[in-house]
């Protein structure tokens, strides 16, 4: 059965929701050998330490997901994962310094959101506002305002948000 990058999406995060990100992104769906490029998930990584970048690996483990963009603010990080998705994908994404920058590349169909935990909902509004779908890392936000504001604009921009929650789908979280 022909997927579309947009079905991908849906059955990629709706599989990490409920299972957790880390464990089942290379279990949740097959990929097709030979992608073409009108069905690839293209995928720009804001916030380049930690998590985020854990989650673009998992994301990138798919044939027909691509990392086209990284962005953080510490350029030597910047500078280090960009090599990093080279070596693993062959090909080198563009950096940039401020996620607007990310946000306005057309070609991106989502981001991770790998910021520090205060930094969540601006680049989450915002690129609800640009059309990307997004993934973002836990906690979503700061306050229950913040939470608000963003499944407001999810709504109104008719995107899937996803928020990483690994820790509470393990099964020996359920068995404590």
């Amino acid at each position: 059965m022909e997927s579309t990058r947009r079905q991908f999406l849906k059955n990629s995060l709706a599989a990490a929701a409920g299972t957790g990100l880390a464990s089942v992104m290379p279990l949740a769906r097959p990929a097709k050998a030979h992608a073409s490029a009108n069905d690839r998930l293209i995928v720009g990584l804001i916030g380049c330490r930690n998590m985020g970048f854990a989650n673009l690996k998992d994301f990138l483990k798919f044939p027909d997901a691509a990392c086209a963009a990284l962005c953080d603010v510490d350029a030597g990080v910047l500078s280090e994962r960009a090599a990093e998705v080279e070596k693993m994908t062959g090909k080198r994404p563009k950096i940039y310094k401020d996620f607007r920058d990310v946000l306005g590349n057309k070609d991106i169909d989502a981001v991770i959101i790998g910021t520090p935990d205060h930094w969540h909902c601006l680049p989450l509004v915002m690129a609800c506002q640009a059309g990307k779908d997004v993934y973002v890392e836990k906690p979503l936000a700061n306050s229950i305002a913040e939470c608000g504001i963003m499944l407001q604009a999810a709504r109104r921009y008719g995107r899937i948000v996803q928020v990483g929650q690994q820790q509470r789908s393990g099964t020996h979280w359920q068995e404590a």
